[in-house]
């Protein structure tokens, strides 16, 4: 019986340290932009956000912008050694690699006494095949600001990588931040909690489950 218990041990150790090992990068701007570019590190807003520091994003003009937001580098960053090996990693995991954040807009950033439309939009840059890809329009269809109204709107995106053009064998990757709004209408822009990660397959999931069932089972017995 001990046996057993030992080997299943020894078995959810190692699956568990494979699922954990796997790549990941995570930007949550405690301390810093971390290495993000056109944005300036706000250590306590927008007001009403409860996750803590973010990025900011100011789209002083109307219109299409777009702004290199994190080139990702040969360098440490977001709990790597290296961003650049290891976003070529997560892409080569294919359709398990994901990237999160979370996207804020301050109604009370707005021009007063001014109403109209607003836009995000996502890019993903890299070298493979899809290279420029551009997710626009984000906030639909919430992308309606009210005069003078000063809603904090929040939202969770949650996507693969092919949602932004990134596939396996990339060898460089941009992440691009950017907005669109009618010409009297600037808009900002808050971002936290980047995070790029793998999503553990259904099997090892499964795996781990039973192992820790069986395991439970003989420490009863």
């Amino acid at each position: 019986m001990k046996r057993l218990l030992v080997t299943w041990c020894v078995l959810l150790v190692g699956s568990g340290g494979t699922a954990w090992a796997q790549p990941e990068l995570l930007y949550t701007f405690d301390s810093g932009a971390e290495g993000f570019q056109n944005v300036v590190w706000r250590p306590s807003a927008p007001g009403g956000w409860t996750g803590g520091a973010t990025i900011q994003q100011n789209h002083t003009a109307g219109g299409w912008q777009n702004f290199l937001t994190k080139e990702f580098s040969w360098g440490p960053g977001g709990g790597a050694a290296n961003q650049q090996l290891t976003m070529q990693a997560l892409a080569n995991y294919g359709a398990l690699a994901r990237i999160s954040f979370d996207v804020m807009i301050d109604g009370g950033s707005f021009p007063p006494d001014i109403s109209g439309w607003f836009q995000l939009t996502i890019v993903g840059n890299s070298d493979g095949a899809a290279g420029w890809t551009q997710r626009a329009n984000q906030f639909t269809p919430a992308g309606w600001h009210n005069a003078n109204d000063s809603q904090l709107i929040t939202m969770h995106i949650d996507q693969p990588f092919s949602w932004l053009g990134w596939e396996p064998g990339d060898t460089w990757f941009q992440l691009w931040t950017g907005a669109n709004s009618p010409e009297n209408m600037p808009v900002n822009f808050y971002f936290d909690n980047v995070r790029l990660y793998v999503v553990p397959e259904p099997s090892l999931l499964a795996y781990l489950a039973l192992g820790w069932a069986v395991a439970l089972l003989r420490r009863r017995g």
